[in-house]
Formats: structure tokens, sequence, C-alpha cells
């Protein structure tokens, strides 16, 4: 436990049993430990049967989440009976008696798995597909069933493809060029292709629409960056799904994004990186199998030039590859998540 979780146990068990004494628990609740969080929620939501409630990490999320999405949501503490949340946050609700499920806050694990102790604090928890399910059990994970992954409803949202038709049209942007969209993980990951690319946006501009998205947590220095090139578009969370609906082409190194955008079937180009202590073995051959691989920005334009060549390149791989990570993309990913939490809250409060 962290060590706010140990300083704040007590008197939150407290406030947790003086709610339920006068029978003023939230019931269900959504935990959101940031903004960029309720993607994962978000197409889940109106297939949940009954009422809940949106709790976020400080009022600073909360107003993030009204000025972006206006959803409103409380700011922690809370007090549910039963507990989703995208993270593990156990510390802020240190009470046994709480039913908690859990759902992955990006598609698949691109990491390592972490301890099974983490996911097996859950009573549930959501995985993407019934190969990572499987994958879980082999290393002691005994709480977890095959969700999909709700976020994957956006490419079909008509909000969403409303806003792609309008980024379309934004000023600056060729319909006679193609498409990139640039992304990187955490640059302090060790996995990261970011300075690979960070500083030549601007030469890549001429030649095509250049898109940039950074991780939610990225080093300013690199946003700045990223924000100093002119005539460049920078994707913000909320407009990501429909920038990947936009983008002819995917650059990336190890982003799980890379999985969002291969369930789309587009091409991929992909840094090779030095693999880490948690980048698995699994994930290294996938990025390889659904993606063209370079070492540098010098190789770019000849893998670009590939795909034009030859369409079809990689599809039937991303095609394998979306069936291990999605099981099915084509589903509605939301009322299936939403499904597995009502059957088991049901069957909990029998």
């Amino acid at each position: 436990m962290v060590f706010s979780g140990i300083v704040l146990k007590f008197p939150y068990w407290i406030y947790w049993q003086i709610c339920r004494l006068f029978n003023r628990l939230d019931g269900v609740v959504f935990y959101l430990d940031s903004e960029h969080d309720y993607a994962v929620i978000e197409y889940m939501l109106p297939y949940i049967k009954g009422d809940y409630k949106i709790c976020v990490r400080n009022r600073k999320v909360a107003r993030a989440l009204w000025n972006v999405s206006f959803i409103q949501a409380d700011a922690w503490p809370c007090c549910p009976s039963v507990l989703i949340m995208t993270r593990h946050a156990f510390h802020r609700f240190p009470i046994q008696a709480i039913t908690k499920i859990g759902m992955r806050h990006g598609p698949y694990h691109f990491k390592k798995m972490i301890s099974s102790k983490k996911y097996n604090a859950f009573d549930l928890y959501l995985f993407t597909s019934e190969k990572e399910v499987s994958i879980a059990a082999k290393t002691g994970v005994k709480s977890g069933l095959a969700g999909g992954y709700p976020r994957l409803d956006a490419f079909r949202d008509p909000r969403v493809i409303d806003l792609m038709h309008k980024l379309q049209r934004q000023e600056g942007m060729k319909a006679d060029k193609q498409t990139i969209l640039f992304t990187a993980t955490w640059d302090q990951s060790g996995v990261s292709a970011i300075d690979k690319w960070i500083d030549h946006l601007a030469e890549q501009k001429e030649k095509y629409n250049v898109v940039v998205s950074l991780h939610p947590i990225m080093s300013q220095h690199y946003v700045d960056k990223a924000r100093s090139v002119d005539g460049i578009y920078i994707a913000e969370s909320h407009q990501l799904p429909a920038y990947m609906l936009l983008a002819d082409v995917m650059v990336s190194d190890t982003s799980s994004v890379i999985a969002e955008f291969c369930a789309l079937n587009k091409p991929i180009i992909t840094f090779r990186v030095n693999p880490g202590p948690r980048l698995s073995e699994e994930i290294q051959l996938m990025i390889k199998d659904i993606s063209l691989q370079i070492d540098g920005m010098d190789e770019l334009c000849p893998a670009l030039q590939k795909y034009l060549l030859q369409p079809d390149l990689k599809q039937k791989r991303r095609t394998f590859w979306n069936e291990v990570i999605f099981d099915d993309v084509h589903a509605v990913q939301g009322k299936r998540a939403a499904d597995c939490i009502n059957n088991f809250i049901a069957e909990q409060q029998k």
C-alpha cells in the first residue's frame, strides 16, 4: 500500500462505516484517476443497469472532465458499495467490504503483466480478450473475465465521425497529402522513440498532413517542441479517435495506441527500440508482425512507399492480432463490458 493509503485508511474507514450505518453509501461508483480514463468507460455507461455515480481523483480532474466532455463528476472521497475503476487505486478505497471491479485503461497488456495479487485484489477484472484472460490465468490471476475494450466503440460514434470530417476540413489540411499520425509512449518508459522524430516534424509537414499525439504524462519539453512547430496538428486526448479515423498511417513505437489503430486495419510504421525489462516477447512480436519497422527517419519514406505499392501489406497479420487483442473488433464492446458488470453485480446481490 502506498504511504497515502496508510494515512487515509482509518479516517476513510470511519467515514465509509458512518455512510453505511445511515444508508448513505453511493452504490455503484466509477472512479477515474484522470480525465483520460473517461474514454475507457464512456461507451459502456449507456448499458449499465441502475444508477451509478462518477467520482474522480480531485476537483482539478472534475473541472477538466466538465470542460472537455461536460460530464458531471464528484471529487473523491466517495463511499461506494460497488467500485469500478481503470487503475489500481486501492489506497483510496481501503475497505474490504467494497466490491471492486477493474478494467484496463489501455488495450491489452503492452508491458509484462504485474503481480497476480494486483489483479486478484479485484473481485472481478475485465481483460480485453479471451486470450488475455488465458495469459493472466497462467500467472495466477483468478478474477479475470473477457470484457472487450469499450473505447473501440468510438470509431462508430456519429459524433466522432462528425468531428473527423471537421478536422479534415480545418485550415491547412490538404486532401492531396497523406495524413500521418505520429504518437509515442511515455518518454521515460525506456521503450519510447519520440526522440527519433520530434525534431523532424517541420520537414515532414511539407510532404504530409502531420498529426501528433503525445502520452498524457510526456515530459514537458517534448510537448513544447511539438507545439512549437507551425503547420502541424496536435491531437488532444478527446480528439484522438477522430484523428485515427482520419489518418492514413500511424508512426509509433511501443504505445498501446497501436492496438486501437490496428483495429482499424490501417498501415502502421514503428521505430525499433531497445526492449526494456517490461516489454514482453509477445508484444515485441506483435508490433513487428503488424507494422513495418524502421530505425530512423530516413527510412520513413521508403516504408510509406511500400504500403502505397502494396495496399494489403500486413492486413492479414493485423486481422490475426485483432482477434488476439479484442476477440471481435466488430462487436459492441461497451455492451459486452457492461453485460459482464451487470451480471456480476446481480450475482453479488442475490
